[in-house]
């Protein structure tokens, strides 16, 4: 066992293959557990509809280009060295359609007392139109205000007033919001979050998302061969578990926890449950596009 693996682990071509594949597998992990997050923040999406976006797009693109590379790989019948070629030119042309992403996002939206403020004030429950109303710190139902600014709860907002739907039961607005002036009278507000105001830019990062997918994925069957046909025969078998191996520990148990990481940097309020950190209620988005695409394009830089 041990003179096996090291003779594996000595071969250069199934050690760098192998390590190419860890840096994919790294931005696979990360894709898989906190895309659905990332398009929630950035396009003001609903979790369901992040994760069906995920599951009919990006899932199928990366099933298209496993078979297109191994088609390619069956028509033109490649040596070793062309099955390299492949991969070289399917990571390059994903960097180049993946780069245009880092730029592609929202800005935060406006919210007040956390990421915007009409005076010097600068915590939302000190302001001075919400002070009879002593609001609770950890209250957090947002509202978007029909000043087109997000408010944590009615409460912080001033709102006096709440229209309900009386067949469902649920909140249609709030109004005489003391916090929001609307042509200077006391405004309203809508339950939920404000729009981000750039949904223009969802298509365009979908379509250039898939592409990306698609051409990282035509190397994983040749990759795979480059593997099985540069090593001894009698050590196919064991080489492929070392592989798998190598990637489970390398790729998928760190990769979601250095996402998650870098994630939980661009937090700007988190909720506090017994003083200490908990779910994180606002993101700075245009940190959190640059640090979750930048490790995404760092770990496509790997691999190429």
């Amino acid at each position: 066992f041990p003179l096996v693996l090291l003779r594996n682990l000595r071969h250069p071509v199934f050690l760098l293959v192998v390590l190419a594949q860890v840096n994919l597998s790294a931005m696979v992990a990360g894709l898989a557990t906190f895309m659905g997050k990332f398009l929630e923040r950035q396009f003001s999406l609903t979790a369901s509809l992040a994760n069906m976006i995920i599951g009919a797009v990006n899932i199928p693109g990366a099933m298209v280009g496993i078979v297109v590379g191994g088609a390619i790989l069956k028509r033109f019948q490649m040596s070793l060295r062309q099955c390299s070629a492949v991969c070289v030119l399917g990571m390059f042309l994903c960097l180049v359609v993946a780069f245009p992403l880092l730029f592609l996002g929202c800005p935060t939206q406006k919210v007040m007392g956390v990421t915007y403020s009409e005076s010097s004030e600068f915590e939302h429950h000190t302001l001075e139109c919400n002070l009879q109303c002593n609001c609770p710190e950890k209250a957090y139902n947002p509202i978007c205000g029909s000043n087109a600014v997000e408010y944590i709860s009615p409460c912080s907002a001033g709102c006096r007033g709440v229209n309900v739907d009386a067949d469902n039961n649920s909140v249609l607005n709030y109004t005489n919001c003391s916090c929001i002036s609307d042509n200077g009278l006391m405004g309203s507000a809508r339950p939920g979050t404000c729009s981000t105001g750039c949904s223009h830019l969802f298509l365009p990062f979908v379509i250039l998302s898939c592409l990306a997918g698609i051409l990282a994925s035509t190397s994983h069957t040749p990759s795979f061969m480059l593997i099985l046909r540069s090593i001894q025969p009698e050590d196919k078998s064991f080489a492929v578990g070392i592989q798998f191996m190598l990637l489970r520990v390398l790729a998928w148990m760190p990769g979601p926890v250095l996402y998650g990481s870098a994630i939980d940097t661009t937090c700007i309020l988190w909720e506090k449950k017994c003083d200490r950190k908990a779910a994180c209620r606002y993101y700075d988005n245009n940190l959190f596009r640059q640090r979750y695409l930048g490790l995404q394009f760092f770990f496509e830089v790997g691999a190429f």
